[in-house]
């Protein structure tokens, strides 16, 4: 792997985390500096992220992290909701002891960041909590198209996070769906995957109005 696709690497990380917003702009200088690195592969890892679709470029602004439209957002969700519906389902189908036990591991890091009211603690957990969901599902092409849809709705699932409540009814619904995968319960661990990640009803009001306050005035 080249020096540039490993920091563009970094940068997906760093999107999917929160630590680059939708609309923070990438500096090359700061970039370069920041990865001890000349110009040249920060160029080459903007230009992966811009054929990706995760960075754009704005004339004198250069290039940022993409903001989605609402549209583009929702359709980003749905997209989500059904390839980890997926995941759930082949891992009910496919998961072993051990990685019941690494699922079970992911689930008490959410649970102790919710005790602690540490949001960012329990951002992380949860992504850590989906993402075990992916790799033991154990189907490399559904990680890579999980991945790719994640990356660009990620950054906007701290609204989410961040709605009062939102940590401790995940909890209960993480339980549900570690126990159906646990039972090899496919179908129960689709459906309850799907009830988890899509915005529905209240959720996605709740949603919007936090979307709507976090815009820079």
């Amino acid at each position: 792997m080249s020096r540039g696709a490993e920091i563009a690497r970094a940068l997906e990380d760093d999107i999917l985390r929160g630590a680059r917003k939708p609309g923070d702009r990438l500096d090359e200088r700061q970039l370069a500096e920041e990865f001890d690195v000349s110009r040249t592969p920060i160029r080459e890892a903007i230009q992966r992220l811009v054929a990706s679709g995760l960075v754009t470029v704005r004339g004198r602004s250069g290039a940022i992290v993409a903001e989605l439209s609402v549209a583009e957002l929702l359709d980003g969700f749905t997209v989500v909701a059904n390839l980890e519906a997926l995941a759930a389902a082949q891992a009910a189908r496919r998961a072993l002891p051990e990685h019941h036990r690494l699922l079970v591991e992911a689930h008490e890091r959410c649970v102790d960041a919710a005790r602690r009211s540490d949001v960012q603690a329990f951002f992380n957990a949860n992504n850590d909590f989906h993402d075990t969901i992916a790799q033991i599902s154990q189907n490399r092409v559904l990680q890579d198209l999980l991945r790719a849809a994640t990356l660009k709705t990620s950054p906007y699932r701290h609204y989410v996070t961040y709605r009062p409540g939102r940590m401790s009814s995940s909890i209960p619904e993480h339980q549900a769906i570690l126990d159906a995968i646990v039972a090899g319960d496919s179908l129960a661990a689709s459906q309850r995957m799907q009830g988890h990640v899509s915005l529905l009803g209240e959720d996605l009001t709740d949603f919007l109005h936090f979307l709507q306050l976090a815009k820079p005035a």
